[in-house]
């Protein structure tokens, strides 16, 4: 029985072995087995390349700014060990701060990280660290371990009849691919650094832009009010600035003397660029959301931060109070039959139930009492959409937000019949010089586009601002 075992061992490895083949990586020059080869490289990056456009709102179309990005890309790529490998950039439209490669040279920017930079060094750091993931083969080498071992895991499984032996042995296998995926980050690290400094730019800026991550890690908690939340690029980019300083201190000291920084040709490069959510999803301006495509605003109070997903709006408020805002085609049911239905509650349970007229649009309201919440729901109509508020509170507190809601409520109107609001245009990323007049930073935040609350935090975040002097170029929104 014990030979049989070993025999099926021995032909696992034997297979295994076969359908593999030796690829030289070219970040080490070193020949290491793999189950995708260089072609199967670029035919999945080719494949997915579509769908990772699709997932993340299209590309950003601003030929200037994807200009600017291609040839600091192109001009890394000269610096690292594949100089002829055809790199595609792409700035995918939307505010979430990312970036990512895949293989066969697809390299991904989102407009959040963009403008979040502080300077050309920085996105230079960026997009240096996603072309060592490719010329690491990073993506090649986690599929071919994770090959190896789902393989090696069920061989042994079969062998190994002791499910303690069996659980031990699937813990083992992802600790060790959790492992494997930070050593892939270290290196892609190094060789960061290593392109940069080839290229001229200050490797330092890499772990300052580390750093304006952190802060905007930070800026995210306080918003939503949860201190475990992780952005999008520290979540799957698990380095620390700290670290970064490591990496570059442990290369040997031969950037050039006074290496780039390019903090004024970066501000220029983003000057004018959209700021936020993509216009044709809704966008705000200060307090008010306006959704141009589906011909519709409303009003909101200061106190209340709107973050806009896909599906909805959610408003975050004082006391763990949370609006929703959402748009339905069923029109055709009865109000309070539509309450009831919404709110998975009896009709019995629904009070306050009153229907009125307001901006020419027949509004419906109620209110549900809940043992420990309080749940107010209002519901506008017109020929085709069904435009849905709520607001959910402590019990003891909604009498502070309900008026606030309602007469958000009642601010809905139509874009096409208001003038003033027809003629605001979507946020974008505005470049000027700062004043050591007093009371700049409050003049900044008066003609801003920002939302009220948050304002200050999120100006000082995409600037770093620690001490403002005159004559300071900054970014702004409006």
């Amino acid at each position: 029985m014990i030979k049989n075992k070993i025999f099926i061992f021995l032909i696992f490895i034997s297979i295994f072995f076969t359908t593999s083949s030796c690829v030289v990586t070219p970040s080490s020059g070193q020949r290491e087995i793999s189950l995708m080869s260089k072609e199967d490289e670029k035919d999945i990056g080719k494949t997915e390349h579509p769908k990772i456009i699709k997932q993340f709102g299209g590309i950003y179309q601003n030929d200037t700014l994807q200009n600017y990005i291609e040839s600091l890309g192109k001009f890394l790529v000269t610096t690292s060990e594949s100089p002829n490998l055809k790199f595609t950039f792409t700035i995918l439209n939307t505010p979430i701060v990312n970036a990512f490669a895949l293989p066969g040279g697809y390299i991904y920017l989102t407009r959040g990280l963009i403008y979040l930079c502080q300077n050309e060094a920085q996105l230079a750091g960026v997009i240096a660290h996603e072309i060592g993931h490719v010329t690491g083969r990073h993506s090649a080498k986690r599929y071919t371990r994770a090959v190896g071992t789902n393989l090696l895991s069920n061989l042994l499984n079969t062998l190994i009849k002791n499910p303690v032996l069996q659980n031990l042995t699937n813990t083992t296998s992802s600790l060790y691919l959790l492992s494997y995926s930070r050593d892939h980050e270290y290196e892609a690290d190094n060789l960061a650094t290593r392109y940069m400094i080839r290229a001229g730019f200050d490797p330092y800026e890499m772990a300052n832009f580390l750093k304006q991550m952190e802060l905007y890690s930070n800026l995210q908690k306080k918003i939503i009010g949860d201190k475990k939340k992780i952005s999008e690029l520290l979540l799957t980019h698990p380095n620390s600035s700290k670290r970064v300083i490591e990496v570059i201190n442990n290369v040997d000291n031969s950037s050039t003397y006074k290496p780039i920084i390019g903090r004024d040709i970066f501000l220029k490069k983003i000057d004018g660029m959209l700021y936020g959510d993509k216009p044709e999803e809704g966008f705000f301006y200060k307090n008010t959301f306006i959704h141009k495509q589906l011909d519709f605003f409303f009003n909101f109070d200061e106190s209340v931060f709107f973050i806009n997903n896909p599906n909805f709006l959610m408003g975050l408020g004082e006391k763990n109070t949370k609006i929703f805002f959402d748009v339905d085609n069923d029109i055709k049911q009865d109000d309070l039959e539509y309450f009831s239905k919404w709110s998975k509650t009896s009709k019995k349970k629904i009070s306050n139930y009153n229907k009125k007229t307001i901006n020419n649009f027949i509004i419906s309201e109620c209110i549900i009492k809940k043992t420990e919440k309080t749940i107010g729901l209002a519901l506008i109509k017109d020929s085709k959409n069904l435009y849905r508020f709520s607001i959910s509170s402590d019990k003891k507190y909604f009498k502070n937000f309900q008026k606030k809601f309602f007469d958000m409520v009642y601010s809905f109107g139509k874009v096409s019949t208001n003038q003033k609001v027809r003629n605001i245009e979507p946020p974008r990323i505005r470049v000027l010089k700062s004043s050591s007049k007093k009371g700049f930073i409050e003049k900044i935040m008066e003609n801003s586009s920002f939302q009220k609350k948050f304002s200050e935090d999120i100006f000082m975040t995409i600037n770093k601002i620690n001490n403002l002097e005159a004559n300071q170029k900054i970014k702004t929104v409006y």
